[in-house]
């Protein structure tokens, strides 16, 4: 069972349901381009296990068409991961220092996980039926 759960966005529903379902673990949430929820933010950056994250749904930065805006505001919130969806596609890179990930959909592809020991962290991608 994971200590947090990331949701970068489209259906924001599911986490809500989910945070009720799994009432012992944390919820972070950004809000997708299929979401309508003004309480909820576009970005956000935290900080787990000593680990800076910034999380995005990614479409306010043009994922699409290229990582370079994506990465720029990862590196302002000083980052050492940056968190994305919307393209629902798997990715995992390294990229000026900065792990840059996409977990997919875990409906279509699968999901990510960040472990962490407050010093050290180590970003995986995963498939759903795993």
């Amino acid at each position: 069972m994971p200590d947090v759960v990331l949701h970068l966005g489209d259906h924001q529903s599911d986490a809500e349901d989910l945070s009720y379902a799994f009432e012992n673990i944390k919820f972070y949430s950004v809000t997708g381009n299929c979401d309508f929820s003004p309480e909820t933010s576009d970005f956000y950056t935290l900080l787990l296990g000593g680990t800076r994250i910034f999380m995005t749904h990614g479409h306010l930065y043009g994922v699409k068409s290229g990582l370079e805006r994506l990465l720029a505001k990862g590196k302002q919130a000083n980052a050492q991961i940056i968190l994305f969806g919307h393209t629902h596609q798997q990715m995992l890179k390294q990229q000026d220092e900065i792990w840059i990930m996409n977990p997919g959909s875990f409906s279509r592809c699968g999901y990510g996980l960040i472990e962490t020991d407050g010093e050290a962290f180590q970003c995986s991608l995963h498939r759903s039926d795993e």
